[in-house]
């Protein structure tokens, strides 16, 4: 006996250590998003609606230790220990955290890489099941980013790209052949891939092969449905149906066996109460089938009435996009595809399926203007109108989608359950309406801010940087600089300075003052997902700073002190390179003795001619500040050629320095200190002419301010200039460099 009670303690200790040292460690710019950051949290006073479908109960207390609910009950019943934090809720409701099974991280024709997490995280999606995707390796990797707290966004139970039959969409994978069906499944499954989504023209016999190869490997297979019947999906063993009643092809008239096709008239004609209707449900039910019904994006197509919230989040090309759709469908009246009734009968065949037995989940399926996460508090909405009361609803959208993706640990609130919780402002049972009033979000006891949240992608939803994850995704900046990145690149406890991207735009190279020294740190964009920054050279000594790719990008370009021995105790400031291997940077290179000096040189950019420009005070007192000027030199056969100060109409007498010409030499700008300066420096342009370079102006407002301007980088497809103002990273359209030409 003695001796299995010290075996139970040691194994104690060893989970004890285990957890130690697997605990999440989350970025500094996940904790950018947080509301509190307290590891004992209670909650008190509040209206608990658990996800079980009972009753809601009044004024709970639920205490929250390390990211798992320990306790739950009445505020009379429950003492608060000293260490807690306190958060005092009347009038407000709890609710689990919303659990979406159909919740695609895209728009038509734009993936959502950036802002999709962030927008259901906000909206309280604690977790989704992208139920299909055009790109999964992206999600996949998105999933891992957010599970080792990089980024915040719900836990991801990541889905297959779509399958179909012979005749389906090309770019989806076609059943052409048994072996390579089950092969591809196998390579998704050792990939990540939980649940493997068939579509439309997915035959009896596809379908069969797809749920035996997925359930061998563990894993679920889930459908949009229209060759194949529910019934015949139910039989062959599927896990889910997704949408419902509209794509119930069991009821079409004149349908051809393993074909999509026959009369929708059904969707208008049949009864929901029919016995039809309620046979093909029974079989779902038998057979433990899960519906996941989509409410929001067929009152969509029904309403086409987009919110507020909406229009601001979606990035002006789906604005507009929606926009003319409406028209349209107003022009259309009641020729309208999507027949108003689909949806009324829609809700009722969920009610009915659910109060049967069934077990109903729900999701957005987002797109046209049903946005991840507003699309599930819509859900919840479309669900009261449909006849669910409050915790029917919410049992649907929680503890029913945790039971249908197996996940045993959240779903309900009750004490050992997970901490993701939604705290709404309002009394839900009394107004739908305070789904939408999201004041905090718990995701494993971290507590997220929604405003935080959505203010980070506004107007941004399905743009070009959000469907690639280029320039980190963010929105693209308008005619006035705007911050770059902010908690990724640009941080509120640091200095940054000098910034370059690839042509491509999958790497990123940016200087930062660590206090004590400036490094140089590298970020590299992999299947949609951005690295941690990494030191360029950690086993660098001194600083090492300003980086910038050469035109070819066979080489990137810093300043460190020192010379080629490696004494960094050397006053002076020269330029560096590192050649591009097949294994990466090679060890540094001291530039050319024509461009480096006793003196400091430093920044520096290319033409696509080769030509060399950078700053230096040579023709100065040594660590003069105000006395740097930009200089020129041409490739020679062997080495650079000897350097040419820039003339008059560039330089000053005062400090002119951080050059980057366009790579057509039809530009230049540059940060300068002048007396008719805005602020501490500014930046400063001079194009090129057929007799020289025009006299340098100031950049205006738009960019410069009272702070200090410095760092220019133009992205290599010249949309968008990039500086430092202020200690941190801005940037602006480049389109103002044609404003200011003379």
């Amino acid at each position: 006996m003695k001796q299995s009670f010290y075996s139970l303690i040691l194994l104690f200790l060893v989970n004890q250590v285990y957890c130690q040292q697997h605990k999440t460690v989350y970025s500094s710019y996940t904790n950018s998003f947080l509301k509190i950051d307290q590891p004992h949290i209670a909650l008190r006073y509040a209206k608990v609606i658990d996800g079980t479908g009972r009753a809601a109960q009044k004024r709970q207390t639920l205490l929250i230790e390390d990211g798992i609910i320990t306790t739950i009950g009445p505020v009379s019943s429950i003492d608060i220990p000293a260490h807690y934090a306190i958060i005092d809720l009347e009038d407000h409701t709890l609710i689990p955290g919303i659990v979406g099974t159909h919740n695609h991280m895209r728009l038509p024709n734009s993936a959502m890489l950036y802002t999709s997490p962030k927008l259901h995280l906000a909206a309280g999606v604690t977790t989704i099941q992208t139920c299909g995707t055009g790109n999964a390796m992206e999600e996949l990797a998105i999933a891992k980013d957010i599970a080792q707290g990089n980024q915040p966004g719900p836990h991801i139970v990541n889905s297959s790209p779509y399958f179909t039959g012979p005749t389906g969409k090309p770019h989806f994978i076609r059943f052409t052949d048994e072996k390579r069906i089950r092969d591809t499944i196998s390579y998704w499954v050792e990939k990540g891939v939980k649940w493997f989504k068939a579509y439309q023209h997915t035959r009896p016999s596809d379908l069969a092969v797809i749920i035996d190869q997925a359930h061998r490997l563990g894993a679920k297979v889930c459908a949009h449905l229209c060759a194949t019947t529910y019934q015949e999906a139910a039989a062959l063993g599927i896990d889910a149906i997704e949408h419902g009643f509209i794509h119930s092809y069991d009821h079409a008239v004149d349908r051809e066996p393993g074909r999509c096709s026959g009369s929708r008239a059904f969707r208008s004609n049949l009864s929901i109460n029919s016995s039809a209707v309620k046979e093909v449900q029974q079989v779902l039910i038998d057979h433990e089938v899960a519906l996941s019904s989509t409410p929001s994006i067929l009152a969509t197509q029904a309403e086409m009435e987009a919110d507020p919230r909406d229009l601001r989040a979606l990035a002006p090309y789906h604005v507009q996009a929606y926009q003319a759709r409406k028209k349209r469908k107003k022009e259309q009246g009641e020729k309208w595809y999507f027949k108003p009734e689909w949806l009324s009968k829609s809700l009722a065949y969920d009610l009915q399926f659910f109060k049967a037995g069934g077990l109903l989940t729900a999701g957005p399926d987002p797109g046209i203007y049903n946005l991840p996460g507003f699309g599930d508090q819509k859900n919840y909405e479309l669900f009261i109108r449909g006849g669910f009361t409050p915790t029917e609803a919410i049992q649907v959208m929680t503890s029913n989608g945790a039971r249908s993706l197996g996940l045993n640990k959240i779903g309900t609130l009750a004490a050992g359950m997970q901490a993701d919780l939604v705290v709404l402002q309002g009394d839900l049972e009394e107004d739908p309406s305070v789904i939408r009033a999201v004041e905090m979000v718990f995701k494993k006891g971290k507590v997220y801010d929604p405003k935080k949240l959505l203010a980070s992608i506004q107007a941004n939803v399905g743009s070009l940087h959000d469907n690639s994850m280029a320039y980190f995704g963010q929105k693209p900046p308008g005619k006035k600089a705007e911050l770059f990145a902010p908690g990724i690149v640009s941080k509120a406890d640091r200095h940054e300075f000098g910034i370059t991207f690839s042509q491509a735009g999958d790497e990123c190279y940016l200087g930062v003052d660590e206090g004590n020294r400036n490094v140089t740190y590298g970020f590299q964009l992999v299947d949609g997902v951005w690295s941690q920054a990494e030191a360029l050279l950690p086993d660098a000594e001194g600083s090492y700073h300003d980086p910038m790719l050469s035109i070819d990008e066979s080489r990137l370009y810093y300043i460190a002190h020192g010379t080629r021995t490696k004494k960094l105790g050397k006053k002076d400031a020269n330029l560096w390179y590192l050649e591009r291997t097949a294994s990466g940077w090679s060890s540094p290179n001291l530039l050319d003795s024509t461009i480096n000096t006793p003196a400091n040189e430093f920044y520096i950019s290319f033409s696509k001619s080769g030509n060399l420009y950078f700053a230096s005070n040579k023709q100065a007192v040594i660590d003069e500040p105000y006395n740097y000027d930009i200089y020129m030199a041409r490739p020679g056969k062997e080495a650079f050629d000897s350097a040419i100060r820039l003339p008059n109409s560039v330089n000053s007498n005062r400090y002119d320095a951080d050059p980057f010409v366009a790579a057509d030499e039809s530009y230049i700008i540059f940060g300068s200190v002048r007396k008719e300066g805005y602020g501490h420096g500014d930046l400063y342009i001079s194009f090129k002419t057929e007799t020289g370079w025009t006299k340098a102006q100031n950049m205006g407002t738009a960019v410069n301010n009272d702070k200090h301007q410095l760092c220019p980088f133009v992205s290599r497809d010249g949309k968008y200039l990039f500086f430092t103002s202020d200690q941190d990273i801005y940037w602006i359209d480049a389109a103002i460099i044609n404003t200011l030409k003379p």
